[in-house]
């Protein structure tokens, strides 16, 4: 389904969850923009997250965060034009990232957001760097370009 499908209503759905989500985020994404945000993401960690901002990972899926709960405030024509490709970038996550352990206090702060409970299985830094104690076993290491 194209965009010259959808009617004054899903425009408005994407406005309201918009305005309506970004209060808690500092963007001001358009739901496009939270897609392609969670593009580029996914993009990096399958090329190997760089560990210089490890500590930060979690930040990085705060557009995944977004789409979470925008998509309940869309109307169903909206979700359905968008879902495959969200599939489609939920599915590249999984492959290039490993389930962090479970015993690990961290998990489950996010509400069940199974996107935070993974970790990049291949990064780009100096190996030995420190890494957060859940992921385990170790990424692989590639060198950078």
């Amino acid at each position: 389904m194209d965009d010259a499908s959808l009617t004054a209503e899903d425009y408005a759905s994407v406005i309201a969850a918009m305005q309506a989500v970004s209060v808690r985020y500092r963007s001001g994404w358009t739901l496009n923009e939270a897609l392609a945000q969670w593009q580029l993401v996914v993009k990096e960690i399958e090329e190997g997250f760089d560990t210089q901002w490890v500590w930060e990972y979690h930040d990085e899926l705060s557009c995944r965060d977004w789409l979470c709960e925008a998509w309940p405030l869309l109307t169903d024509r909206v979700r359905a034009a968008r879902q495959p490709f969200l599939d489609s970038m939920d599915d590249r996550f999984t492959a290039a990232t490993a389930p962090m352990r479970k015993d690990g206090s961290a998990l489950g702060h996010r509400n069940g957001r199974w996107w935070h409970n993974r970790y990049p299985r291949v990064v780009v830094g100096e190996p030995g760097e420190e890494l957060p104690e859940l992921w385990s076993p170790n990424p692989d290491y590639i060198e950078e370009d």
